[in-house]
């Protein structure tokens, strides 16, 4: 666990997709989810490697399922974090209507009056990442909670969050898109691209190939307007996320983190997904 060196401390949950590297440089606080493989719990990013959990997922009858951490873990690492020096707490987490984490968060930061601000992303993955670094840099720089706030929410207002799943059978079967009625033959033969809004999955298209999925993807990119951060998500999917990070290197001038997915968003589509999240400047 990283503590905190800012007067403020930011704390965030392992959804937000932050490169371990970047949260540690930054002081950010990671707080894990859990997910259940087999009936045995983990802590995401601990004891269990995100790649080998989504390819094995096709030979599993039941998938694997996540859950948010504890109070407990919050409240421990909110309490760590003011005993070591920090004024106060600003607590960034997933989007509440995709995830309880943001419920839980809030839950634990009661325990602690006019120290903890916990805040609703509205988004996932590198969508609420981008807003708990641009929070981090407010931090570092000495800013008071409600700055650091505004600038969380001005990045939220910012930040675009596009995919393409290449099967829809993890979908399916979990349930979680209910404007999802797909026949099997849809599920064999289309990939899914959609995007994440304000805490809403929403449809963007289905196409039948994955060359023109991709190209749809990198298509979208130009009309969002000129870029401060671009990162690559994918579910074990390293190869082709490295050849749409140098598309996209090429295309706007910037050098996009390459990053695979929390469990919380791959448990739930499986294998092979790619995706673009930006922040626009």
């Amino acid at each position: 666990m990283i503590e905190a060196t800012a007067p403020m401390a930011i704390v965030t949950d392992s959804t937000a997709d932050i490169p371990p590297e970047q949260a540690a440089a930054l002081g950010i606080t990671v707080i894990p989810a859990l997910v259940t493989v087999g009936g045995e719990s983990y802590a995401d990013g601990q004891g269990l490697v995100r790649s080998e959990l989504y390819l094995g997922m096709a030979s599993r009858r039941d998938l694997p399922t996540t859950a948010s951490p504890s109070p407990m873990a919050f409240e421990a690492a909110y309490q760590r974090l003011l005993d070591g020096g920090a004024r106060g707490v600003v607590s960034i987490h997933v989007a509440s209507q995709l995830s309880a984490i943001h419920a839980v968060a809030t839950q634990a930061g009661r325990s602690f009056p006019g120290k903890v601000q916990v805040v609703d992303s509205g988004q996932l993955s590198l969508g609420l990442g981008f807003q708990v670094v641009e929070a981090a840099q407010a931090a570092a720089a000495g800013a008071d909670p409600q700055s650091i706030v505004q600038a969380a929410e001005a990045v939220r207002r910012r930040v675009r969050l596009v995919a393409m799943l290449d099967t829809l059978e993890f979908v399916r079967r979990s349930g979680r898109v209910s404007w999802l009625r797909a026949s099997m033959s849809d599920i064999l033969q289309v990939k899914l691209l959609v995007r994440v809004d304000e805490g809403k999955v929403e449809r963007l298209a289905m196409v039948r190939t994955l060359r023109r999925a991709l190209d749809d993807l990198v298509g979208m990119v130009p009309a969002w307007g000129p870029l401060g951060r671009l990162a690559v998500l994918h579910t074990a999917a390293q190869p082709a996320a490295e050849r749409l990070a140098g598309r996209l290197a090429a295309q706007t001038g910037l050098d996009p983190w390459v990053v695979e997915a929390t469990t919380v968003i791959g448990v739930h589509i499986g294998p092979g997904a790619l995706g673009i999240s930006a922040m626009l400047l």
